[in-house]
C-alpha cells in the first residue's frame, strides 16, 4: 500500500471564529465548517439535511426521543413539517402526550434542577428536568383520551390512524399532532402504551362491557404500514434526535424491507443529534458505520452525528435551514394515499 505524504494530511487549516462576520444562524453554521469538534459535526449534520431537502424524490422520516415539548422545541418540530423538512414523524408516546398537553390549553413551566422534589410531590406538581407540569391538569388530558376519537371508524388501527383522527380534533395551530394531520404527515408512535396516552387508552380499556367497545392499537399494522412507505420511496433520510424507540423503528426499515418486499434498502442520508457515547453498545449512541453492517444505512449513504443537547443543535440546524435559501419552498410536498392500511401512492404536489 502506497503510504501517504505528510502534505496530504496537512492541508486545510482550522479557521478562528470570527463573531464580528456573522449576522445569521446559517452564518454561524457555515462558519463551523472551518473549526473542529463538536461544532464542526454540527455542520456536518447541517450540509447531510442540505443534501435530504435537495433530493428530488428523498422522503424524510424524523425520529424524535427525548423530552423535547418541555424543553420548548414543540414550534421547532412543529415548523419542520410546516416547511417540508420532514416527511414522516416517529416519536415516542411521550413528546405527543406533551403536545396534546398544550393543546388543550396547559402549560410547562421553568423550574429548577435542584427544587424540592418532596414540596412538589405534596403540591402535585411534576418535574421534567428543569421544567415543572401540574399533575392535576395531566390527569385532566388523560381523562379526555380515556375516549374513542370521533371519525375513527374502526376499532382495530394503527397508531397512524389513531393519532390523525386525534390530531383532526385538535384546534391549536401550534399543536405538532394538529399540523401532521393538516398536512398529511404520518405520525407513528411505535410504543404508544408506554406513555400518558397509553395509560388514558388503559381506562378505556377498563372500562369496556363487550369486546367491541375497546379501541386497539395495533402496532403490527404499524411495522407494515411504515414499511409500505420505505418501499414506495426512491431515496430516503433519516433524522434522529435522541435515540430510544424512535430510532431503532426508523433504522430497521432496511432490514424491513430486505425481508417483506425482497428490497435491499438502506437510508441514503442520515444525521443524528445525540448525547449518548458509542462505546457502551447501546442503540441510542450507536454510529452509521455500525447501522452499515445491519443494512440499515446504504454503502454510499451520506451521514453525520454530531452529540450535544438538542435543545440546542435542533434549532441551529432548522434555522440555518431555514435562512440558507429557498431550498424548502422549493421542495415539493409528501402526499400519502392510505386506503386503510395500504398506501396506494407518494403524491408530490
Amino acid at each position: 500500500m502506497r503510504q501517504r505524504a505528510k502534505s496530504s494530511f496537512l492541508r486545510q487549516p482550522v479557521e478562528p471564529l470570527d463573531l464580528t462576520k456573522i449576522q445569521t444562524v446559517y452564518d454561524l453554521l457555515q462558519s463551523f465548517q472551518h473549526t473542529s469538534f463538536q461544532s464542526r459535526n454540527l455542520y456536518k449534520c447541517f450540509e447531510v439535511f442540505q443534501k435530504m431537502v435537495s433530493d428530488p424524490t428523498c422522503v424524510i422520516f424524523l425520529g424524535l426521543s427525548g423530552a423535547m415539548v418541555p424543553g420548548g422545541m414543540r414550534r421547532v418540530i412543529r415548523d419542520m413539517m410546516e416547511f417540508k423538512m420532514v416527511d414522516v414523524l416517529v416519536s415516542t408516546g411521550a413528546n405527543i402526550f406533551h403536545d396534546l398537553f398544550e393543546s388543550f390549553g396547559y402549560r410547562h413551566y421553568i423550574g429548577a434542577v435542584e427544587g424540592d422534589d418532596d414540596a412538589l410531590r405534596k403540591h402535585r406538581i411534576v418535574r421534567v428536568y428543569d421544567a415543572l407540569m401540574d399533575d392535576h391538569e395531566i390527569n385532566r388530558v388523560i381523562e379526555l383520551l380515556s375516549e374513542v376519537p370521533e371519525g375513527l371508524g374502526e376499532r382495530v388501527v394503527s397508531s397512524r390512524q389513531y393519532l390523525e383522527a386525534l390530531g383532526k380534533r385538535l384546534d391549536d395551530e401550534g399543536s405538532i399532532l394538529k399540523t401532521a394531520s393538516r398536512l398529511g404527515v404520518p405520525v407513528f408512535v411505535p410504543a404508544l402504551c408506554d406513555s400518558s396516552i397509553g395509560i388514558g387508552l388503559t381506562f378505556l380499556h377498563a372500562r369496556k362491557k363487550i369486546p367491541a367497545d375497546g379501541l386497539i392499537i395495533d402496532q403490527i399494522r404499524d411495522n407494515f404500514e411504515i414499511a409500505q412507505l420505505k418501499r414506495m420511496a426512491k431515496t430516503t433520510g433519516a433524522i434522529y434526535i435522541g435515540g430510544g424507540v424512535p430510532k431503532n423503528y426508523i433504522q430497521q426499515l432496511g432490514p424491513v424491507s430486505e425481508l417483506l418486499f425482497q428490497k435491499e434498502s438502506g437510508h441514503r442520508f442520515a444525521f443524528q443529534i445525540t448525547t449518548d457515547d458509542p462505546k457502551w453498545g447501546g442503540l441510542s449512541g450507536c454510529t452509521f458505520e455500525e447501522a452499515k453492517s445491519w443494512g440499515k444505512i446504504e454503502k454510499e449513504s451520506a451521514y453525520a452525528a454530531v452529540y450535544m443537547d438538542a435543545t440546542i443543535a435542533l434549532p441551529l440546524v432548522v434555522g440555518a435551514l431555514l435562512q440558507g435559501g429557498d431550498t424548502c419552498q422549493k421542495r415539493k410536498r409528501r402526499q400519502c394515499i392510505w386506503e386503510g392500511d395500504r398506501l396506494k401512492a407518494i403524491r408530490f404536489i
